[in-house]
């Protein structure tokens, strides 16, 4: 794999870029580790998913392209449950204050 200005791939000992989806396919570099002597490969599926925070047994259908797609457009899942679980609580909350100052009425 080549890497081009602007287009350059994750460095082994830092953490990863950012996945990228791409319109036509994985846009080069992004998803990429760069090697000590500056050469490079794609990432796999897997370790594109473990980026992710996927389970590994978590499975994907599709070809890689479409695959490393769906991978750039997901949200990591450790950050979903995070929002979601604090959304959650805010939902809680907030109904708890709703029913004490209902109660207060009645």
């Amino acid at each position: 794999m080549k890497f081009y200005p602007g287009h350059t791939g994750s460095c082994l000992d830092l953490p990863a870029k950012t996945l990228k989806a791409g319109d036509h396919g994985v846009p080069g570099g992004g998803n990429a580790s760069v090697r000590p002597d500056g050469s490079g490969r794609y990432f796999t599926v897997r370790e594109s998913a473990r980026l992710q925070t996927f389970p590994d047994d978590y499975v994907f259908g599709g070809s890689w392209s479409e695959v490393m797609r769906q991978l750039g457009n997901a949200v990591p899942v450790t950050l979903a449950h995070a929002v979601a679980a604090a959304v959650a609580k805010a939902l809680t909350v907030g109904a708890v204050r709703t029913a004490d100052r209902t109660a207060a009425f009645v």
